[in-house]
């Protein structure tokens, strides 16, 4: 080709490149002089041209080097010119350089290749869906073997949670779902034993409170029967002590009536104070069947204007509250309790009373009666600035026949029942009493009435009293 180039032999260069076309890839065959001028081109069409060169293409840096052409007749394909070196002259030999004889152009289809690499991929493709496919059923077993277990577990614990205590899980693995499982039937097997137990002690438990209930019921019969024993006890002791009592009473009176003129001073003296001690002691007589009656025989219920009974009271104690020079003070606007008139009047009666008695002689002489409104029941007070109450006094102070071991207590008139009185009015309406003091400061005393006997406090459903 060197000599056919040098020596411009178009049909030898030709005749090459027409072999070289037949090739796989190849698409022409074009040889260049030294000038680049076109002395042969071969193509795989008939009618092939070559385009030539660019001023570009013919640096000597593009020798050698694939360009990407594109023509209409063979669509994209790669380009390279090589240069074409002959047999040095004489002259260029001694120098040790080689003769330039010309250049040729090949361009070379990729489109083969193309094609494989798109076969290739196909292949591969086809070899992913395919494993896919096979995958499919593969995981669908995977996740059956994973979860059918895991779903079996959570059915037994649903089961076991709706009170199904013979609940067992069939799963025989050696992983951790296995020992999961074991664990579910131990843990079941455990609550059924435990649920056993329980149900025993239950039926022990029901079989002793019954055995209690009983116990109780019978003890509360009996202690109905000493209440009414007493009641009668007292009453027959009423009965059988006032009578004698007035008699006597009756007797000293009709003495005195008729022989006053004629007795000796000491007589006279004497069938005074037997007068006056009969009418102490019917008067304790009559307040203890009164206490014994409180709380097992309920008065008539009736709304009552607690402020108009303190104000009615304030009118009966006045000649008292004007001789010891004491001011009785309402704080508060007070409540209409539907109870029974005649015992909520003896409770502040007597509280009251207690607080003229015990005012002493201090220059604040006051005694204040309020209330104080909550949502479940009223708390009212009846509070004075007199001597006060030993702290040793006022844990009993409430008992029957218990009275402060003071020297001012003493010398104050007092049967020891006023109070323990009140106490059991109060808790005929559950309500509880204290009494807060300090000596030569004063005592309030302080008791809650229930909700439900205060109309201004009762609620739809809360059980009110019956009025009769």
């Amino acid at each position: 080709s060197c000599d056919a180039i040098d020596a411009g032999n178009q049909s030898q260069m030709r005749t090459t490149g027409n072999l070289l076309v037949k090739s796989r890839n190849v698409l022409y065959v074009v040889f260049l002089d030294r000038e680049f001028g076109l002395l042969s081109a071969s193509g795989r069409t008939s009618d092939f041209h070559w385009a030539g060169l660019s001023e570009s293409d013919r640096q000597t840096a593009q020798l050698c080097r694939l360009r990407p052409r594109s023509t209409p007749e063979f669509g994209p394909f790669l380009e390279v010119l090589a240069p074409v070196i002959g047999t040095p002259t004489a002259w260029a030999a001694s120098r040790g350089q080689s003769q330039l004889v010309g250049y040729v152009a090949v361009g070379v289809s990729d489109q083969q290749e193309q094609t494989q690499l798109q076969q290739i991929n196909l292949v591969v493709i086809s070899i992913g869906c395919a494993l896919g496919l096979l995958s499919v059923p593969v995981s669908f077993f995977a996740v059956r073997r994973l979860f059918m277990p895991i779903r079996q577990l959570v059915l037994a614990t649903r089961a076991l949670a709706a009170g199904q205590l013979d609940t067992q899980v069939a799963i025989a693995r050696t992983d951790v779902i296995g020992e999961l499982s074991r664990s579910f039937n131990e843990m079941a097997g455990n609550i059924k034993s435990q649920q056993e137990q329980l149900a025993g002690a239950n039926i022990e438990l029901e079989t002793k409170v019954l055995a209690r209930t009983s116990e109780l019921e019978e003890a509360n019969k009996r202690l109905r029967s000493e209440i009414l024993e007493k009641e009668d006890f007292l009453r027959a002791v009423s009965h059988d002590l006032n009578a004698p009592l007035r008699n006597i009473g009756g007797m000293a009176t009709m003495l005195l009536h008729k022989y006053r003129e004629g007795f000796e001073e000491d007589v006279v003296h004497r069938l005074e104070r037997i007068q006056k001690n009969v009418e102490v002691e019917t008067g304790l007589i009559g307040e203890l069947l009164e206490l014994s009656r409180i709380k097992t025989r309920r008065l008539r219920m009736e709304p009552v204007e607690i402020d108009a009974l303190v104000r009615e009271l304030a009118g009966m104690f006045e000649p008292d509250l004007q001789a010891r020079q004491i001011l009785l003070l309402i704080d508060t606007q007070l409540p209409v309790l539907t109870c029974e008139r005649s015992r909520l009047r003896q409770v502040f009666q007597n509280l009251i009373d207690n607080a003229i008695k015990y005012m002493g002689t201090g220059p604040l002489r006051e005694i204040h009666v309020g209330c104080t409104m909550q949502p479940e029941q009223v708390t009212f007070h009846v509070r004075d600035t007199g001597r006060g109450v030993d702290p040793d006094d006022l844990e009993s102070i409430f008992h029957v026949f218990r009275r402060g071991k003071a020297a001012h207590v003493s010398n104050v008139a007092g049967k020891g029942v006023g109070l323990a009185s009140v106490k059991s009015i109060i808790e005929s309406y559950d309500g509880t009493i204290r009494a807060e003091s300090l000596l030569d400061k004063g005592t309030t005393f302080r008791f809650t009435i229930h909700g439900r006997f205060v109309p201004a406090l009762a609620r739809p459903g809360m059980k009110s009293p019956i009025i009769a």
